[in-house]
């Protein structure tokens, strides 16, 4: 006995329901697979010699990312401008295309050869691919193009919850130029420049809390302890932070009104609360836990972050 048609098929007409019919037979309405992940490719050496892989994405962030790289060159194209320009190079960023960031900056210094806001974007893509010497002479010319530019706040590509900007133009160049400095075991400057961004370039107190932690550290491995404690009494009690909440933990650890059990019982810490927890607790003499903090550190797949590249200067150094 020949098999029944399906039901839909039988108000449709002769052609059209054979078809159906072997669509259905064959199970044809499953979804198309998605597109393969591209190959991995190695933008950087990480400071102890790994090579560090350009970061994975999912399908999802991977075409976001790419229609808003399409939509920054097609702007640029429409009306080129100095602002537009980085755009690009800071949406080739997003994207883990490092090294293609760079080139860019590079090839826009032939045209906007006295912009201290280009150098300091491609300042932050040279520390990420831990260039530390190249970064910290492209920083100081920024800093030095920059001196008598208003400081205004950023616009900012990937915003947090409340998509409000929270760093400044000058309080970023300066936040990269202290840590390409403290990268390289350069305490004292990188300790004067923090406490300079926290001190005169921030204007709110997520950006405040960033440098005064920076700023804690650094002092401390410069011998200043003095300085160190004062820097903790730039936020009163309850700052108004909305996004940089690692950066005030630490600093409610370093004043006391956290305990390191508190913070190493979480499971979900950042590279930035973790790097803190490691130089707290191997001040503190516990040299065990701090140094397996490190070690863990350098081999988290956010390579790009701050913590992970303080932690592998830390290693290097030894």
């Amino acid at each position: 006995m020949p098999p029944m048609p399906h039901p839909l098929a039988q108000a449709l007409s002769a052609p059209l329901a054979g078809a159906l019919c072997l669509l259905l037979s064959l199970g044809c309405a499953s979804a198309p697979a998605e597109a393969p992940p591209p190959p991995a490719v190695v933008e950087a050496t990480s400071l102890l010699g790994a090579p560090l892989q350009r970061p994975a994405l999912s399908p999802t962030a991977r075409r976001r990312l790419e229609l808003d790289l399409e939509s920054a060159r097609l702007a640029l194209a429409d009306a080129p401008s100095e602002q537009r320009t980085i755009w690009v190079g800071r949406r080739l960023g997003y994207l883990g295309r490092y090294d293609e960031a760079i080139r860019w900056y590079l090839a826009a210094l032939v045209q906007y050869p006295d912009s201290y806001r280009l150098r300091r974007h491609l300042g932050h893509r040279l520390i990420t691919v831990r260039r530390l010497d190249d970064a910290v002479q492209v920083l100081t010319e920024a800093r030095r193009l920059a001196a008598g530019a208003t400081n205004r706040i950023e616009p900012d590509g990937a915003p947090g919850p409340e998509g409000e900007p929270r760093s400044s133009t000058h309080g970023n160049i300066g936040y990269h130029l202290a840590l390409a400095h403290y990268a390289r075991g350069e305490f004292d400057a990188a300790a004067d420049l923090w406490v300079e961004c926290a001190e005169r370039w921030a204007s709110n107190d997520d950006s405040r809390v960033a440098a005064m932690h920076w700023a804690h550290v650094s002092l401390l491995r410069a011998g200043r302890p003095e300085e160190a404690r004062a820097i903790l009494e730039l936020v009163d009690r309850s700052p108004d932070v909305i996004e940089n909440f690692a950066y005030l933990e630490l600093i409610q650890l370093y004043r006391g009104e956290l305990t390191a059990g508190t913070l190493m019982a979480r499971e979900d810490r950042s590279a930035a609360l973790e790097y803190g927890l490691a130089r707290y607790l191997l001040r503190l003499g516990g040299s065990d836990m701090g140094a397996e903090l490190l070690a863990g550190l350098v081999k988290r797949p956010e390579w790009p972050a701050f913590g992970v590249l303080a932690a592998e200067a830390d290693l290097a150094s030894r």
